[in-house]
């Protein structure tokens, strides 16, 4: 068995992938809803080996800490630039609302170039700040998967006025992604609908205004 499932979890509707082969699991943006993760991994026989975060906003952590109390070995994966936000609500309550737990602990940083292999499939990490200084993308060359985060949404971009974001620098992560990537790749978003880079190049307004 070897593929991906999106969960759309929470009030925002944030995407948590779990990405598997040959019995192993990567989780991605555990954001809400761990008991929905957790029930896919055992109904599938799944040993989950690391959970990546994508950046390190509430919404996309905040099942971390329940996910370890599970799974304590799999490895919390983080760029650094972002470790400064774990601590962070963003809004007063939005962790309550989200039914989020701050300040998970990271196990590895990760960085530009930097390659995991999970069964059959490669996960490779490019920097893409903006949204973000330590946003990153994941992308899976075997599945044509780019796991964006919130650099790009169907029809849309990443926000760059939460704390750390720069315009500027998100005008230069969009370019590469599309330089660096085929049009063919599924782009799971941070939120809502799942896309394409080449719907998004044909079809998103924002882009064009880049």
């Amino acid at each position: 068995m070897e593929g991906y499932k999106v969960f759309q979890v929470g009030p925002l509707k944030v995407n948590s992938t779990i990405l598997y082969s040959k019995g192993e699991a990567f989780i991605f943006d555990p954001g809400a809803e761990s008991e929905r993760l957790v029930q896919f991994l055992k109904e599938n026989n799944l040993s989950l080996k690391g959970i990546f975060l994508t950046h390190g906003h509430v919404d996309h952590f905040g099942q971390v800490k329940r996910l370890k109390e599970v799974y304590p070995n799999a490895k919390v994966c983080l760029n650094r630039k972002d470790l400064f936000l774990l601590s962070e609500e963003l809004w007063p309550g939005f962790a309550t609302y989200l039914g989020a737990e701050l300040n998970p602990s990271v196990d590895l940083f990760i960085s530009e170039g930097d390659k995991f292999k999970l069964g059959n499939l490669t996960v490779e990490i490019y920097e893409t700040p903006g949204h973000t200084p330590g946003s990153v993308v994941y992308f899976v060359p075997q599945l044509e998967l780019l796991i964006a985060g919130d650099l790009l949404f169907k029809g849309n971009v990443g926000r760059w006025d939460l704390p750390g974001g720069n315009f500027e620098d998100l005008k230069r992560s969009l370019k590469r992604v599309f330089k660096s990537f085929p049009e063919t790749a599924t782009v799971i978003t941070g939120h809502y609908d799942l896309t394409t880079l080449g719907y998004e190049k044909r079809n998103n307004p924002i882009l064009h205004e880049l």
